[in-house]
């Protein structure tokens, strides 16, 4: 059995990902920006340093950069090569998943365990993406695993691998991997009074691989003369903790209610969990509830707000969710069924949220028509005219079906198909939703700007925005060493200019920008945005 499960995993994760990985655009800015940083690497053919618009980039280490440029080397520079490294996470996430809880629980709890993180929203979705969170969170999942299996057997050989995938997190996406390891097992040793806690040798060789893996590449930065980088991005680390980074700003509970509703239905199998007094409590329930509530606490008093900082709770989350599920399953599934019609019931909306939105996708005039909308760019947007078919519809009547077989199985108190129904369903839902309704909520929102990009990408000019951050010009406009002369925005759009400049804004500045540059002439609007273009000037002009 575990032999071909393995290989089930891997199909399942090329077959519910492959297809739609390369369906819609980059998202700006989460998925563009490392994409844009790979892309440069390969015109540089400089795989050293990492820049964006060909200017140091200092907020995050090279090791996912260089997975995607590896990628694009492969398949081409595109959407596909980008995203193509999450699917390779997806494979390794779920198969340590399945292979520890096989180790840990026996093979069913590795099953249910590998099966929820499959089927949860956002971890399914975060597997179709270009961002930089499922490596670095399975880096430190293994980290912290083999630490614990250290503890329990007291072998070097933990304690190194532990090192080695820290490191490998502090190469992905910086020192915080410390901190969210330190963390889960500062709240296990403080609840077990520091049984069991590791001798100085093996602490020093979990440091001693962390630091020797986790500072490569800011060694090299350093003997090559680059301690600046160092220095911006060890500011750049304190200020997210410090500031409302980027305007992600939220509520104090904003993570909680991500996680309650985007890591579905496990999260809702947690909160069974954590009802049930009958489970019995082991040292790695003990360590998942440190990662856990660590993570969730530290985030939340983090001033920026980004979906992906919590992301790391979805490991804690799906196990202790798995740790109920197979409870039922020993215990002959005797147990209320309130937390099952609580899961249908969220499916219910949810399925009315795809409906709504499988519709409204193709029919945004009906949301001006009915709902008084403030934003102007949101307004243009809206009013575009955007092609509709029934497959919008499909994630709607999947998902559906889904509630009608699980209630009817659940009824019937024929649990295993249940469970099967309602996992099966769900991911089949998700791929749909992928395939139809994300392309076109990506054409709505930046559809307009992307195709103006690729309209000119052949073209030596400059690409900019005005009034808003942005990476997507980069890379759709298929930016070029030389067009970091952008970063000095009144200099291209009033100074001389030796090439086409072109410019993007949102609508609702444009009037704003055009006077303070009156060079920029408008050659069209599209989606919200307004593209201007300031033509090359004659050096005579500015008296040279």
């Amino acid at each position: 059995m575990t032999k071909y499960f393995h290989w089930f995993i891997v199909l399942f994760v090329f077959l519910a990902c492959i297809p739609t990985i390369g369906l819609s655009a980059l998202f700006d800015w989460d998925e563009v920006n490392f994409a844009e940083c790979a892309r440069e690497m390969i015109v540089s053919k400089d795989y050293f340093n990492v820049t964006i618009n060909f200017q140091a980039f200092w907020e995050k280490p090279p090791l996912f950069i260089w997975m995607q440029a590896l990628s694009m080397l492969v398949f081409g520079i595109n959407e596909f090569a980008a995203r193509f490294p999450n699917v390779i996470a997806a494979v390794f996430t779920l198969l340590a998943l399945y292979r520890f809880g096989k180790e840990f629980f026996g093979e069913k709890f590795g099953i249910a365990w590998s099966a929820l993180y499959a089927c949860s929203i956002l971890p399914f979705m975060y597997f179709n993406s270009g961002i930089i969170d499922p490596w670095f969170n399975f880096f430190i999942f293994s980290g912290i695993i083999h630490f614990y299996k250290g503890i329990q057997v007291q072998t070097s050989r933990n304690f190194i691998l532990s090192g080695l995938f820290i490191g490998l997190a502090i190469l992905t996406k910086g020192p915080v991997a410390i901190l969210l390891i330190g963390g889960a097992f500062a709240v296990y040793f403080l609840f077990n009074r520091f049984k069991d806690f590791p001798s100085f040798g093996k602490i020093l060789l979990f440091l001693l691989t962390t630091l020797l893996i986790g500072s490569l590449w800011f060694i090299l930065l350093f003997a090559t003369g680059h301690q600046e980088i160092i220095q911006e991005f060890i500011t750049y680390q304190v200020r997210l903790f410090q500031t409302q980074d980027a305007g992600h700003g939220g509520p104090l509970y904003y993570h909680w209610i991500i996680l309650l509703f985007g890591v579905f239905p496990a999260s809702f199998f947690l909160i069974g969990y954590l009802r049930n007094k009958e489970i019995q409590r082991t040292s790695l329930d003990i360590i998942m509830h440190g990662m856990l509530w660590f993570t969730l606490i530290l985030f939340s008093i983090v001033k920026t707000k980004i979906v992906h900082y919590s992301s790391f709770c979805y490991f804690p989350i799906t196990y202790l969710a798995a740790r109920f599920v197979i409870h039922q399953w020993e215990n002959g599934f005797e147990t209320n069924k309130r937390i099952h019609y609580f899961i249908l019931s969220f499916l219910v909306l949810l399925a009315f949220v795809f409906g709504i939105l499988g519709y409204l996708v193709g029919h945004t005039q009906l949301i001006l028509d009915n709902i008084h909308v403030k934003d102007p760019f949101a307004v243009q947007a809206m009013k575009e005219t955007y092609s509709w078919s029934l497959a919008q519809l499909v994630p709607f009547v999947l998902l559906t079906t889904t509630i009608v077989l699980s209630f009817s199985y659940l009824r019937k108190d024929i649990y295993v198909k249940y469970y099967l129904s309602l996992g099966i369903g769900i991911i089949i839902s998700l791929v749909s939703l992928n395939a139809f309704v994300v392309p076109k909520i990506e054409d709505i929102s930046q559809g307009a700007a992307i195709d103006f990009y690729k309209h000119h990408q052949h073209e030596d000019a400059y690409f900019t925005t005005l009034g808003f951050k942005s990476y997507a010009h980069l890379f759709y406009g298929n930016s070029k060493p030389g067009n970091e002369a952008t970063i000095h925005e009144q200099k291209i759009a009033t100074g001389f200019l030796s090439k086409p400049a072109y410019f993007v804004v949102k609508i609702q500045q444009r009037d704003e920008f055009m006077s303070i540059y009156p060079e920029l002439k408008q050659i069209g609007a599209k989606g919200g945005f307004v593209f201007l273009k300031r033509s090359p000037t004659k050096p005579e002009c500015f008296g040279q």
